[in-house]
């Protein structure tokens, strides 16, 4: 497979996995199991060269880091973050719905008013066009009089 390089004395007694897996199970950064392997607190092995190489981590080294952390109150950082992330989306999503419903009430409520209103205007419109007809009728009959003469108008006539 590639150069051992085993740290400790039970490497690989239970199986390999790689940084990015060793990484999601301690709650940190694929990096620092990197660093852990140059310190020598995670057992693993190379496989690869240059740009293709990988380290493979040791479960049991794995396990036993783990537990450690566990123990001195080291949890999974990013389990904690993601539940933590994923209540707060929760949370996020609760009050956006409730906007939403807030906000589809008040559009539906003003689309009421709206109907209301355009139905009003134009129920005055139509009053404002027969007073105006109405009003122009009236001037015509009063001009009609005037154009009448005194005794025409007084006689009937």
């Amino acid at each position: 497979m590639g150069e051992d390089l085993t740290r400790g004395n039970s490497a690989g007694a239970s199986g390999w996995v790689t940084t990015q897996i060793a990484a999601d199970a301690l709650g940190v950064d694929p990096r620092t199991v990197r660093t852990y392997i140059r310190q020598g607190i995670l057992n693993a092995k190379v496989e690869g060269e240059g740009v293709e190489k990988a380290y493979l981590v040791d479960i049991d080294s794995l396990y036993a880091l783990r537990d450690s952390r566990k123990s001195s109150g080291k949890g999974p950082r990013k389990t904690r973050a993601k539940s933590a992330d994923a209540e707060d989306l929760a949370d996020l999503v609760r009050d956006l719905t409730g906007q939403l419903v807030s906000s589809s009430a008040e559009a539906a409520s003003l689309r009421t008013r709206l109907q209301l209103t355009e139905r009003a205007q134009s129920t005055l419109e139509d009053e404002a066009r027969e007073l105006r007809e109405e009003r122009d009728r009236l001037r015509a009959e009063l001009e009609a009089e005037r154009s009448k003469g005194f005794w025409s108008r007084l006689f009937g006539g």
